[in-house]
């Protein structure tokens, strides 16, 4: 078991089904009644930088604002989920250096099916055909335009396309699940 505060970055490829783990992995947190926060690079990279634009810089801004803001929660006892592709590995490696209980959940999907995932996307983060603007050489992202940096050594390796979300999370949940924690009961 993982000693809180913790902060856990989901990584893989765009479509490979991280944020739809995220919020089956939600859902475990809050009726555990444990102190979370997930962290949406999409989201946050729409409020830093408002009109994206894919370059390497923008990238490393972004990934090193995620690690930062972990970090800081993880100082006020707060776990943190970060949900992002982090291509390069560069927020992964920035995270490390400045989270103590820093840990990789690797969600492995094949590209063909990352593509088609992405296709019908619903909560796209005002990001709107990143495979296909990729594919047309508009924008570079991880697996189309360069490589993605699979993490070497993840706490946990998911196959998204052999699991559902909900049996992702739950390997995830149990990774941190505290062995006699009670589960709070929600009412509504």
């Amino acid at each position: 078991m993982i000693k809180p505060p913790w902060t856990i970055w989901l990584t893989g490829l765009s479509g490979a089904g991280k944020t739809t783990i995220c919020k089956e992995l939600r859902l475990l947190m809050e009726k555990s009644g444990m102190k979370f926060e997930i962290l949406r690079l999409d989201e946050i990279r729409q409020v830093i930088t408002p009109d994206p634009t894919f370059s390497e810089q923008e990238k490393s801004f972004v990934y090193f604002s995620c690690a930062y803001i972990a970090s800081i929660l993880n100082k006020h006892n707060i776990n943190v989920i970060l949900d992002s592709v982090d291509g390069k590995g560069e927020g992964r490696k920035t995270a490390r250096d400045i989270i103590p209980n820093f840990y990789v959940v690797s969600i492995d999907c094949p590209l063909e099916v990352c593509i088609e995932r992405e296709r019908y996307r619903t909560d796209r983060a005002s990001i709107e055909n990143l495979y296909e603007r990729a594919l047309m050489g508009q924008i570079r992202i991880a697996g189309v335009g360069y490589p993605y940096a699979e993490e070497k050594n993840p706490i946990l390796r998911i196959r998204s396309d052999k699991l559902s979300p909900k049996e992702a999370a739950e390997r995830i949940f149990k990774l941190f699940e505290p062995k006699n924690m009670k589960v709070v009961k929600n009412n509504s």
